[in-house]
């Protein structure tokens, strides 16, 4: 299975931040990005292209990592970041606080259960992105809607650790595509 969804297979991009990981990641050095933008503005696309842009240029796609963040909260274990390729992408990192906070309507609240299982997952997600921050001699890149929704996400001292070893790129809002049913 490709790193690439067939969802993004024609990804392309000009964004210069995409640019400059890809060409420091070719060139053999680290490269940390994170993109950040509100929901609609093109961060999945943009990071697939930098994959494409990658393994265009003969990049390997055995060293390239590609985690949902929802399912990585779910099946996380620390040997799988601790052990993850060069290049490492956590696509939608602040999607559950983006949820709760862009809510148009009253959340009901959840079972006990399902607050421990959610707390759980969260709790997951925020140790796996701080041991990927860690780690020496790893690309990644990050997307995430913003950096408060990232500190939410991932708590205030692993941010601050992000924010001091990555490039930030913001991408503006495009507009919703119409949804005909």
């Amino acid at each position: 299975m490709s790193v690439v969804p067939v969802l993004f297979s024609d990804a392309k991009t000009d964004h210069p931040a995409i640019a400059q990981w890809c060409s420091t990641i070719l060139a053999g050095d680290t490269a940390r990005l994170l993109l950040l933008g509100p929901h609609w503005s093109g961060k999945s696309h943009a990071a697939y292209a930098a994959l494409r842009r990658l393994m265009a240029a003969g990049y390997r796609e055995a060293n390239i990592t590609v985690h949902q963040a929802h399912d990585l909260g779910r099946t996380y274990e620390p040997s799988m970041i601790e052990n993850t390729t060069a290049v490492t992408v956590i696509d939608d990192l602040t999607l559950s606080v983006d949820l709760v906070r862009e809510a148009t309507v009253s959340l009901k609240a959840d079972s006990a259960d399902v607050q421990a299982m959610m707390a759980l997952e969260a709790g997951a997600l925020a140790d796996a992105v701080a041991r990927l921050s860690l780690l020496p001699r790893r690309s990644w890149l990050l997307i995430a809607s913003s950096i408060d929704r990232l500190v939410e996400t991932v708590g205030q001292e692993t941010a601050e650790r992000l924010l001091a070893v990555a490039e930030q790129a913001e991408l503006p809002p495009r507009p919703r595509p119409s949804v005909r049913w």
